[in-house]
């Protein structure tokens, strides 16, 4: 019959949460170590150094009884209310450890997950260019514009005018007006996007997609503008 230490390091090395237990010296010897090879691990991302140095000052102080007058009885070296007490709060710390751990290791690394945050291009150098009319644009409708460098879809919203780009984030292609004119679909791989530029579909060999990123736009004088770079001058 496998001993709890024994499921206890099983379960911090496979990178899960261990369950608590009422451990002896030699369990925490035991302990310490599993946590120790795992905080050494090249994929190991564990808690701050100050909170790994205090845990490792606490196990050696349970480990290594502090030594009292010689005139006191041995026996009350470490009264087992206390030896409890600091038992219980290494392994609970051990926990959190591993927790802490686990829990990175099993969600990844985020800044590489798609998000539906919509982000804005705003670009350093450019102008104002007019891509429509404003009264080309009523409350609902839908417009796309080509200014060379940057294509994309004017909608007016509440009133607002929003502009996003019109390349899919999937792998750069030129995004269409579906017949409907309800969607902005992706002739190279079907992927679909709202005409706020959110994602709705993505093709099957990739993961959700990221939202289309919004442009800078303004009504200026009856004219809807787009601030973008410049198309290079034709011989």
């Amino acid at each position: 019959m496998r001993r709890a230490v024994d499921r206890y390091v099983d379960r911090l090395l496979r990178r899960r949460r261990p369950k608590g237990f009422a451990p002896t010296q030699d369990d925490l010897a035991v302990a310490r170590t599993a946590i120790t090879l795992l905080a050494e691990s090249p994929d190991a991302a564990g808690p701050r150094q100050q909170f790994v140095d205090d845990l490792h000052r606490r196990i050696a102080a349970q480990s290594t009884p502090a030594q009292q007058p010689a005139a006191a009885p041995p026996r009350t070296q470490w009264a087992p209310g206390r030896r409890r007490v600091l038992q219980a709060t290494t392994l609970a710390a051990v926990a959190a450890v591993a927790g802490a751990t686990a829990d990175h290791l099993l969600t990844g690394d985020r800044t590489q997950t798609p998000t539906n945050a919509q982000t804005e291009i705003s670009p350093t150098t450019g102008a104002w260019q007019t891509v429509a009319v404003s009264a080309d644009l009523p409350e609902g409708g839908i417009h796309p514009f080509d200014l060379g460098p940057v294509t994309g879809f004017l909608r007016r919203n509440a009133g607002r005018v929003q502009a996003v780009s019109g390349i899919c984030t999937h792998q750069g292609c030129r995004l269409a007006l579906t017949p409907p004119r309800d969607t902005l679909a992706c002739p190279c791989h079907g992927a679909t996007f709202t005409l706020a530029g959110q994602p709705l579909t993505h093709p099957r060999t990739s993961q959700a997609l990221p939202p289309l990123p919004r442009l800078p736009v303004r009504e200026y004088q009856g004219h809807i503008q787009i601030f973008a770079p410049r198309p290079p001058a034709t011989a």
